[in-house]
């Protein structure tokens, strides 16, 4: 089902209040005066599935909102055209009911709801009921949006260092209090849902989407996120792991592809938080390898090849820079230590001469040493 934020759900209440209803006054079937049709249009700009939703509340249909609003206007415009030849209006429900049933054969058993119960089982159907945040189911609904929108972001996976050791000790009641007290913080931090949407993703895991936001200024936010979250409860020992992807439409630029790439990095970045001890934001850094020419052989292909992506060559093959007369490749690395080499013409290993460490490979030569730093 699609949502609403609580901005838009307030205006929804007060043109209720007033007694109208949202679809009656959007679709011409009456007229209310100049503070409801201003209350309308800031709703409007408020919800993004301004659409869906009332297509929802009329046939308890979902549809994504482009499909929504392209429908709403073939349906109005069904219902001129009907009122017109039997010479009465016959409504938006009736209009919308014909047009989805008998003319697009969109749906068989539709329903209306009132809207005090699509409130309600929207709230019921978005938010989860122990902290009061965002759903996962919402979360991903949200974030798959904007990557079709082609929309910039960053999403932050939070877990809580300590939590099961506490929770175990002291009871799932006092847990529920934690993680009602951390998604408190949450809340209090990224409250602007224009800029910011959190969730619970389950169990002692959250989620934060920071919209047009790079990776490095998250960080930076997630730090001091970080920090009154360690002060907060320092006397039972709970920090906060913190692992932040950046998505770009322009995917060059961006740390994962797609949806799923998405959630498995920022994943992963968590989980090496973990290795790292906990209470730390990490993030992808992206690191050139360059390999120089050193005589007058032109091979034919250059992979780097390492730690970081399992010896495989077909993952490390290089890009060639004729005008600088080098091989080079981006790789987003977490933090950590790697080694690696350059491999040529898929037979022969050389060494990074500019790498600033070495180690024995274990036959006979040397390996190259990346390390990321943390900060």
């Amino acid at each position: 089902m699609n949502s609403i934020n609580e901005f838009a759900e307030n205006v929804y209440e007060e043109i209720k209040s007033e007694g109208y209803n949202i679809e009656d006054i959007v679709s011409g079937d009456i007229l209310p005066d100049k503070d409801i049709k201003d209350k309308v249009e800031k709703l409007i700009s408020l919800d993004n599935n301004f659409y869906s939703n009332l297509l929802y509340r009329l046939v308890s249909e979902e549809f994504d909102e482009n499909t929504a609003k392209n429908l709403w206007f073939e349906i109005l415009e069904h219902k001129y055209k009907i009122s017109e030849r039997l010479g009465r209006n016959i409504g938006i429900r009736v209009a919308t009911l014909d047009y989805l049933e008998n003319i697009k054969k969109i749906i068989t058993k539709p329903k209306i709801i009132e809207e005090k119960d699509f409130l309600k089982t929207l709230r019921l159907a978005t938010k989860d009921p122990l902290t009061g945040l965002y759903n996962r189911m919402y979360l991903f609904n949200f974030i798959l949006q904007k990557i079709r929108q082609k929309q910039n972001f960053s999403i932050a996976f939070l877990d809580l260092d300590g939590f099961k050791k506490y929770n175990d000790k002291e009871g799932h009641q006092a847990g529920d209090v934690i993680l009602h007290e951390f998604a408190a913080m949450i809340k209090l931090k990224f409250y602007d849902e224009k800029k910011y949407l959190a969730g619970r993703y389950g169990g002692d895991e959250f989620i934060v989407c920071l919209l047009s936001v790079a990776k490095e200024e998250a960080k930076t936010l997630l730090d001091e996120f970080r920090l009154a979250v360690q002060e907060e409860f320092s006397s039972i020992g709970i920090t906060v792991s913190i692992g932040v992807c950046e998505y770009h439409h322009d995917l060059s630029k961006s740390d994962a592809s797609d949806f799923e790439e998405l959630l498995e990095k920022a994943d992963e970045l968590l989980y090496r938080v973990k290795e790292f001890g906990g209470n730390k934001v990490f993030i992808f850094k992206p690191i050139f390898f360059r390999y120089f020419l050193e005589n007058d052989y032109k091979p034919k292909e250059v992979a780097v090849v390492g730690d970081f992506n399992n010896w495989d060559r077909k993952k490390g093959i290089m890009e060639y820079d004729s005008k600088n007369n080098i091989w080079f490749k981006k790789i987003l690395l977490k933090p950590g230590t790697y080694r690696y080499k350059f491999l040529i013409d898929t037979n022969l290993w050389i060494i990074d001469k500019q790498a600033k460490y070495f180690v024995d490979d274990g036959f006979g030569g040397q390996c190259s040493v990346m390390v990321v730093a943390e900060e």
